[in-house]
């Protein structure tokens, strides 16, 4: 596994000047679209996910022309952190069959705006995006398009992170308020802590502050192990003590994989045939859209 970039993140007005590449993180918006519309049908087909999900990449594509967006797309729910660790993701429930039935669509809508859409069965989104960080990283601006906060991690010297729900990037002043250390410590917070919504379970009893404060003083979840006799003989130490095999545990799920053999070719992302595809599932509010966002 190849290791991340670990400087801190750049001026992000400097994202411009650069061939860029934005790492779109499809789940993410697809989930969040398919809740906000709900009840959105066509021609007695559930088509909310697809609509909602093209209105954010109508808005988004204008924000930065004459670049290239890769489409990171899940390939299925069970990954190779299943075989770490049987409970990951165990609490989530089925994927609705209402969504199911809009992912092919989906990902066909990302080929309609033009951008090159990988998946590589075993890994998640997340993975093809820290891949793609590592590959291009120093030949290319990477601009990572999520709400994920996994992918804060990412974040640093040309790693930008933009957040369309927000509208703004993410800057490390951000991670630092939100995980209390820097993105390149962010996955040593999150060993301790575990993360509830992927059901990674860290250190039982350990909370962000303390893990935030440990992991700044000894630099990792291994140092920190390692020097367990500096701290203070208290109780969190002894939750410590007794959830070492879990942090360690919890780190591998939370790492992101650098390594996975992708195809990159770079190429600016130009829609292609996308008014016949918005034309076909009902979308004749996108096809004004278009005309105000000139695409």
């Amino acid at each position: 596994m190849s290791a991340r970039p670990r400087d801190s993140v750049s001026d992000v007005d400097e994202l411009m000047e650069q061939r860029i590449v934005n790492l779109v993180d499809v789940s993410g918006f697809m989930y969040r679209a398919f809740y906000a519309f709900p009840s959105l049908t066509y021609n007695d087909a559930e088509v909310g996910a697809l609509y909602g999900f093209c209105v954010t990449m109508l808005k988004l594509i204008p924000r930065f022309p004459s670049s290239m967006f890769i489409a990171a797309c899940d390939s299925g729910r069970r990954t190779f952190r299943n075989e770490i660790y049987d409970g990951y993701k165990a609490n989530r429930l089925k994927t609705p069959d209402a969504l199911l039935t809009q992912i092919p669509l989906i990902k066909e809508a990302c080929r309609k705006f033009g951008f090159s859409t990988v998946e590589a069965p075993g890994f998640e989104a997340d993975d093809i995006i820290a891949t793609y960080v590592a590959k291009l990283s120093g030949n290319h601006r990477l601009n990572i398009i999520s709400s994920d906060k996994d992918l804060m991690q990412l974040i640093g010297s040309g790693i930008t992170m933009y957040d369309p729900a927000k509208q703004r990037y993410v800057t490390e002043d951000d991670v630092i308020r939100k995980f209390g250390v820097t993105s390149n410590k962010v996955l040593d917070v999150l060993a301790l802590t575990g993360d509830s919504s992927d059901n990674i379970p860290g250190v039982a009893g350990i909370g962000p502050k303390t893990a935030a404060a440990w992991i700044s003083e000894f630099g990792s979840v291994e140092n920190l192990i390692a020097n367990i006799a500096r701290l203070p003989r208290n109780r969190k130490r002894q939750l410590l003590e007794e959830g070492t095999t879990s942090a360690v545990m919890s780190k591998e799920l939370a790492a992101l994989r650098y390594d996975l053999n992708l195809p990159f070719a770079y190429g600016i992302s130009v829609p292609c045939k996308l008014p016949a595809f918005f034309a076909r599932h009902g979308f004749n509010s996108l096809l004004k859209m278009m005309g105000e966002y000139e695409l």
